[in-house]
């Protein structure tokens, strides 16, 4: 399957972009050991899925200092950073006008973003940052429709956000734009884009919540395949990362692994897809791929040799 715009005739010949061998990553809790331990939570995660992810997922927000101690950790282990920096105050709920994305715009981050950008340039290996993703949704203060955020708002910040980065020294750091697939209370990210020029990977964020009160079960084809047609449409020439996916149980411990087999399946037919990071945790569903043993099993068959 043609996964981009590129594909198209040059001349009179087609030319398919060339395809990437997908890496898997994840977002766990912690990669550090708790205090008094010297139990490699990495290491525990290589153990579960029987080979390294080469991704590893954290999350900061803007006022926050760069997780030196975090990254270090997930280079030691041969993984690459991915950081999701959120412009918000973490826990204060998503009625934040004082962090609305037209304020961001007009410089009120400014110092906020040109630290991030001294602190990542100074750690100085490769970093992902992902900036104010799932835009489409309706749960963030920066959210398009919240605290009067505009799409326009939005690609304005993502300027603004790119540029504080880039000219405090940051030139280790490629930037990720990510909406949420188009399901249950989001809306369409088109307008949200902020140019080719401005990113280094498109992504795309989806999750089966499962059979629960305002959710249905969804295929890994009802969340992830008209959105990432549009991807594709939308940017013709970037490589596409899924930074959070998983599946909730379903009534048959099979179900879920069904699911991540047939997730497994669409990641191997996208040839631009570069990666996708399991949102490894027990938060509002049981997210993890060991949430079952037979879930556990099709992972570690889906993911080793990858």
């Amino acid at each position: 399957m043609c996964t981009t715009a590129a594909c198209g005739s040059i001349s009179d010949q087609t030319t398919a972009a060339p395809a990437v061998e997908s890496a898997w990553g994840a977002f766990i809790p912690s990669v550090l050991p708790a205090a008094g331990s010297t139990r490699s939570l990495i290491r525990q995660l290589t153990g579960l899925a029987g080979t390294p992810p080469e991704y590893l997922h954290r999350f900061a927000a803007i006022g926050d200092s760069a997780p030196i101690a975090e990254f270090d950790a997930i280079a030691d282990a041969g993984a690459t950073a991915l950081l999701t920096l959120e412009p918000w105050i973490a826990g204060a709920g998503i009625d934040q006008p004082s962090h609305s994305l037209a304020r961001i715009a007009a410089g009120a981050f400014d110092a906020d973003l040109h630290r991030w950008g001294a602190e990542l340039g100074a750690w100085g290996r490769p970093v992902l940052l992902r900036f104010a993703q799932e835009m489409n949704g309706t749960w963030y203060p920066w959210s398009i429709g919240v605290n009067g955020n505009t799409a326009a708002d939005y690609r304005a910040t993502w300027k603004r956000m790119r540029a504080g980065i880039r000219s405090a020294g940051a030139a280790n750091v490629e930037f990720v734009w990510a909406p949420n697939v188009v399901t249950e209370g989001t809306t369409a990210f088109v307008d949200a884009y902020p140019g080719a020029d401005q990113v280094d990977r498109v992504a795309l964020d989806g999750y089966n919540w499962g059979a629960a009160p305002g959710h249905h079960w969804q295929s890994p084809a009802d969340l992830f395949s008209a959105s990432l047609a549009t991807l594709r449409d939308l940017d013709s020439t970037h490589p596409i990362l899924i930074t959070e996916v998983a599946s909730a149980d379903g009534p048959s411990p099979e179900d879920k692994a069904g699911w991540i087999r047939d997730f497994l399946t669409i990641v191997d037919a996208e040839p631009r897809l570069e990666g996708f990071l399991w949102f490894q945790t027990d938060k509002e569903r049981d997210w993890r791929f060991n949430s079952t043993q037979v879930s556990l099993a099709a992972f570690r068959d889906g993911v080793v040799g990858r």
